[in-house]
C-alpha cells in the first residue's frame, strides 16, 4: 500500500478531454467549413474531419462511447501483447490509464475480474476527464493540487493542415476560446490549460499571443520540434527560434507568461526518404525505427537544441519553457554534445553564446521523465532543479494512479528531493504556491 505524501502533487503533463464540437462552436462564422469535426461514416465509424478531409492518421475521437467490456478487453491486449483492436501508445486516447505501462501497469497483476473491476472504476471517472468541477475534486482525492492540462488532439492541426495555414490558426483560436469560456486558463489557480499558439503564420500568431494574454493566460503551448514552414513552404520547416518569430517571443518575455511544449505529429517521417523508409508515413503506422527517431526524442532535442544555440534566450531572458510528455534520456547525451560544441567555439547562427548551454538549459527549461524512465540517471546529470513530476494522466501510457510515482520511482531520493520533483520545481515554474 502506498503512503500517503504529506504534500499534494503538481503535475507537468495531465490532460483534459475536449468536447467533440468545440472547433465547431468556437471557430469564426467565416473559417466554419475548415473546422475539426466528427463524423460517422457508412460502417458507423466514428470518423475525424479536417475541413472536408479524413484524419492522415486514422484517430478516432478519444471520447467516442465504449463499454466497460470493449475497454477491459483493450487493456488485456495491451498487458498480453495481443488483442485484435488494441490502441497504440501515442493516439491520445483516454481508456485505460496505465494501460502501456510495464511495472507501473495497474492491470498487470489483477485477474480477469479485479481488472475488470478497475476498468469500471476508470469508467465511471470518465465524465471527470472533461468536466471542470468535477476535474477539480478527483485532483482532490488523487493528491494533485495543480496541474498542466494538455488536449488530446488539437496538437495535430499543424500536420492534419499542413497546406491550409488559415484552417490552421482558425481551429487554434477555436480552441483556445472554448478553453477561455468552458474551463479557463488558469482555474483556481490549479487548473492550467495553455492556449495553443500555431506558428505557421508569424502575424496571426502574434495578434492570438496578445489576446490570450490579455485574457489572463499564464501558459502558453507550442509543439515540440521545428515550426511550420510557413504559406510558401507547407512540406518545410523553420526553427522557432528564428528571429522571425521574435515578434511571438517578445510578448510572452513581457507578459512574464511561461512556454510548454508538448508532443505531438509532426512531419518528421520525411526524412525517412533517406533512411528507405516511406516519408509519408503517419504515427498510427510508424515502424519500429520510425517511430525510435521521429516521435518523441528528436523533436525534444530539436526544440532545446536550436532554442539554446539560436540565441533564443539571449535576446528574452525571462522566457521558461516546459518540456512536457518527451521524456528525458535523450536529455544528459544532448546536454553534453552542446556543451561539446560550445567549448570547440562554434558560433551559432544568431550570436555566440556567453555561457554553457547546459547552464542556460537549467536556467530556463523544466522537463518531466516518462512515468517509467531512471529518474536518478538524469538528476545525477542535469540536476534535480531542471526536473518535475509528470502523470500523462488519463492516457494509456500514463499513471493511473499518480502519487505512487514518488515510491516507485523516487524511492532512493531524499525528501527534499521528492518535494522538489513532485511539487515545488513546477510551482516555481507557475509562480503558484
Amino acid at each position: 500500500m502506498t503512503e500517503p505524501l504529506p504534500f499534494a502533487i503538481n503535475d507537468a503533463d495531465n490532460h483534459f478531454v475536449e468536447p467533440p464540437d468545440m472547433y465547431e462552436r468556437y471557430i469564426d462564422p467565416g473559417q466554419r467549413d475548415r473546422a475539426v469535426r466528427y463524423v460517422r461514416d457508412a460502417d458507423g465509424n466514428t470518423v475525424q474531419l479536417f475541413g472536408d478531409r479524413p484524419s492522415r492518421l486514422g484517430f478516432t475521437r478519444e471520447s467516442a462511447p465504449r463499454s466497460p467490456e470493449e475497454i477491459e478487453r483493450l487493456a488485456a491486449g495491451a498487458v498480453t501483447g495481443t488483442g485484435d483492436a488494441a490502441p497504440r501508445p501515442g493516439d491520445g486516447g483516454a481508456r485505460a490509464p496505465g494501460m502501456f505501462l510495464g511495472r507501473l501497469n495497474p492491470y498487470r497483476a489483477l485477474d480477469e475480474a479485479g481488472r475488470r473491476e478497475l476498468i469500471r472504476s476508470f469508467k465511471a471517472q470518465e465524465a471527470a476527464w472533461g468536466d471542470r468541477d468535477l476535474r477539480l475534486a478527483l485532483m482532490d482525492a488523487q493528491g494533485i493540487h495543480a496541474a498542466l492540462m494538455f488536449p488530446g488532439h488539437v496538437l495535430s492541426l499543424e500536420y492534419e493542415f499542413r497546406e491550409d495555414v488559415d484552417a490552421i490558426h482558425a481551429n487554434a483560436q477555436a480552441y483556445n476560446r472554448w478553453i477561455f469560456e468552458e474551463v479557463g486558463y488558469a482555474h483556481r489557480e490549479r487548473m492550467f490549460l495553455p492556449p495553443y499558439i500555431p506558428l505557421a503564420d508569424v502575424d496571426l500568431a502574434v495578434r492570438e499571443v496578445e489576446r490570450v494574454l490579455r485574457e489572463g493566460a499564464r501558459v502558453i503551448g507550442f509543439i515540440a520540434g521545428h515550426a511550420h514552414g510557413g504559406r510558401a513552404a507547407p512540406r518545410g520547416g523553420r526553427s522557432i527560434a528564428d528571429p522571425v518569430f521574435d515578434p511571438v517571443w517578445a510578448r510572452i518575455d513581457e507578459a512574464g507568461a511561461r512556454i510548454a511544449t508538448h508532443v505531438g505529429p509532426t512531419d518528421y517521417a520525411k526524412y525517412g526518404a533517406d533512411l528507405s523508409e516511406d516519408p509519408d508515413a503517419v504515427l498510427g503506422d510508424f515502424d519500429a525505427l520510425q517511430y525510435a527517431l521521429y516521435w518523441g526524442d528528436r523533436p525534444a532535442m530539436d526544440t532545446v537544441a536550436t532554442m539554446i544555440l539560436h540565441g533564443l534566450f539571449e535576446r528574452f531572458e525571462r522566457l521558461r519553457v516546459l518540456l512536457a510528455e518527451q521524456g528525458t534520456v535523450w536529455l544528459p547525451y544532448l546536454l553534453r554534445r552542446l556543451d561539446h560544441v560550445h567549448r570547440l567555439g562554434r558560433p551559432g547562427r544568431w550570436g555566440r553564446l556567453d555561457r554553457r548551454p547546459s547552464e542556460i538549459f537549467r536556467e530556463h527549461f523544466v522537463a518531466a521523465p516518462f512515468p517509467e524512465e531512471n529518474v536518478r540517471r538524469v538528476v545525477d546529470e542535469v540536476g534535480v532543479e531542471p526536473i518535475v513530476f509528470g502523470s500523462d494522466f488519463p492516457h494509456g501510457e500514463g499513471l493511473a494512479f499518480p502519487a505512487q510515482y514518488a515510491q516507485a520511482q523516487l524511492g532512493d531520493f531524499p525528501p527534499d528531493e521528492v518535494r522538489a520533483i513532485m511539487r515545488d520545481n513546477l510551482a516555481r515554474f507557475l509562480g503558484i504556491d
